[in-house]
């Protein structure tokens, strides 16, 4: 019977998911990316192409935090038509607890919020270094970007691999090249090159007129090797290097855990990426949280319109990112800590909905 119940219930909340999906999709594009886009067409000349391309890019990042919008609205809207045709009281009188009425509506919350942070994790990254590219060859068409000192150090399973300098970066081109090479925690060649350009088809950098040194364990010259032209597979593309610091949003939780690592190891203060680390984490399961917030809101019969339902979603989902925006700064002033900076609208959000099912369950 309970599993009757469970799909019963599932179901109900599929269609509202579904409509919080592209409610909120229209309205955080529109306002995220859509704005930028077209002042970026109009007022720059960006081809439209060209402004197609980014607003796909970029809308996994948006996407992230649509999913708990739309696991919010699905329980508010799911357990209104419920409550509003006395279903609950129902299945309250069979005996069922309303804490097991709410069993699927955690269910789903909990299967978004983990394909939220796979999503998070592997499409997002790569979606936004894809906007950085495109958005760093238009520039360069127009004309090449000139950066001095670049200075890009990569790190690889917690242990810095190899440390990348150019004196000089001009669009595709480098001049004045240092690569130098790490193995188990030693510099163990130099590759010093009078030119570089990457060859975006290979993936690759091409280094012309240089030398590569090769090291000893002890550390002492042991033999070069001169070359014409040779091909140095180097992850960092153009637009990485131009960037200078990589940002949170661009990086998977292993490579943001390294490169916080690379920084604190230089000297650097890391409280904000930190905080960002752990709230790579935080946020897709945001999705369960609200999952345990919204039902019992909605049990509320007046609250079974998808308008009403909606308007309900939008302020509690502003109230948790005031929770957010005051916890980070917490975490920066260094009054809590990183974890507790991210974790915390998660924490009284769903406190918040445990309290407010409990008070409906004694009702």
């Amino acid at each position: 019977m309970f599993k009757i119940i469970d799909r019963y219930i599932f179901k109900e909340l599929i269609d509202p998911f579904l409509f919080g999906l592209f409610s909120f999709s229209l309205i955080l594009s529109a306002s995220m990316i859509l704005f930028e886009l077209v002042r970026a067409v109009v007022l720059s000349g960006m081809p439209l192409l060209v402004a197609l391309q980014l607003f796909i890019f970029r809308l996994p990042t948006v996407v992230v935090y649509i999913f708990p919008m739309a696991t919010l609205l699905a329980a508010l809207l799911g357990f209104g038509r419920l409550s509003k045709d006395s279903e609950i009281t129902a299945f309250r009188a069979s005996g069922i607890s309303l804490f097991r009425l709410i069993v699927p509506v955690l269910a789903l919350g909990l299967m978004i919020s983990f394909v939220n942070l796979v999503f998070n994790e592997i499409v997002v990254p790569e979606a936004n270094k894809a906007a950085k590219n495109l958005l760093f060859e238009v520039s360069t068409k127009k004309a090449p970007r000139v950066e001095e000192n670049v200075f890009v150090p990569e790190m690889e399973k917690g242990a810095l691999k190899r440390i990348f300098y150019a004196r000089r970066m001009k669009g595709k081109q480098l001049e004045g090249v240092i690569v130098s090479e790490f193995q188990d925690g030693r510099l163990s060649q130099i590759i010093n090159a009078k030119t570089a350009q990457y060859l975006p088809e290979r993936s690759t950098w091409q280094f012309n007129d240089g030398t590569v040194y090769l090291l000893s364990e002890g550390g002492e010259y042991r033999h070069l090797i001169k070359f014409d032209r040779q091909y140095v597979a180097i992850k960092y593309t153009p637009s990485d290097l131009a960037a200078g610091d990589k940002s949170p949003d661009d990086m998977s939780i292993g490579e943001l855990r390294d490169y916080i690592k690379l920084k604190e190891k230089m000297g650097v203060k890391v409280v904000d990426h930190k905080i960002q680390l752990n709230f790579k984490m935080a946020l897709p399961f945001a999705s369960l949280v609200f999952a345990l917030l919204g039902a019992p809101l909605g049990l509320s019969p007046r609250r079974a319109s998808s308008s009403i339902g909606l308007g309900l979603s939008i302020i509690v989902i502003f109230v948790y990112y005031v929770l957010i925006f005051t916890s980070f700064a917490f975490g920066e002033l260094e009054l809590i800590s990183p974890f507790l900076s991210a974790w915390l609208p998660n924490i009284v959000t769903g406190g918040l909905g445990y309290y407010i099912l409990k008070q409906a369950a004694n009702a």
